[in-house]
């Protein structure tokens, strides 16, 4: 026993100066000091910044390359994005079911901190849960929107997301609820509902027919193009 005991202290104190010797605090690290001028990275750094941000592919998710990667990349990125959205749509669903607040008399707007300070809202508030999240998540402006759309056959007006993914002509319709569709679904798909007003933070469009030739967000920005 004794020398079992002998035995247990010697490796406890073997662990003990292995921890002296290793278990050192680590270094506070301050990451972001302004560079100074003659720093020796400057140069590669922002030749880099200023040929990013003039490149194309960093914000444009539909041009594809000719090189294998580059398709490979752009495959993956709209098969994700798409997911993203997707799972987005069914999340706001499934919560809508339990979060559903009419307004009542008065047809009042909220800001997305109001819908989750009280707890729900109806469609025009829900739906800000997929519009403002995908925006967050990199979605630019020229392809997130909200819209007012009406139901041909009652009158009835809901407000939904639309996803320009392809183009300007065919969206797909992000429903909050699941009145218009429970999935995702392009607006062609679901022809009793028709888009009256479009907008943004910012931004605020009439729908009318479509003109050819006629310019237009989607035009100034190259997106009117069909995929």
């Amino acid at each position: 026993m004794l020398v079992r005991a002998v035995g247990l202290a010697l490796v406890a104190v073997s662990f003990l100066s292995c921890a002296n010797q290793h278990g050192l605090a680590p270094v506070a690290l301050d990451f972001f000091v302004q560079a100074p001028i003659d720093n020796p990275w400057n140069h590669k750094i922002q030749n880099w910044q200023e040929r990013h941000h003039l490149d194309p592919a960093v914000e444009d998710a539909d041009l594809e390359a000719d090189s294998d990667l580059g398709r490979a990349y752009h495959d993956f990125t709209l098969r994700l994005r798409r997911d993203v959205v997707a799972e987005t749509v069914e999340w706001v669903q499934a919560r809508s079911r339990e979060s559903y607040r009419p307004d009542g008399d008065r047809d009042h707007w909220a800001t997305l901190g109001e819908v989750v300070e009280q707890g729900g809202d109806d469609c025009d508030g829900l739906d800000l849960l997929t519009f403002v999240l995908l925006r967050r998540l990199g979605f630019r402006e020229d392809e997130i929107f909200r819209s007012i759309v009406v139901e041909r056959s009652t009158g009835q007006h809901h407000m939904v997301t639309l996803w320009f993914d392809r183009d300007a002509k065919d969206p797909l319709v992000l429903d909050p609820t699941g009145v218009v569709t429970t999935g995702l679904a392009r607006l062609s798909d679901v022809s009793d509902w028709e888009p009256i007003e479009l907008f943004d933070e910012s931004e605020h469009y009439a729908v009318g027919p479509f003109v050819p030739g006629r310019p237009n967000k989607m035009s100034s920005t190259g997106r009117g193009r069909a995929q």
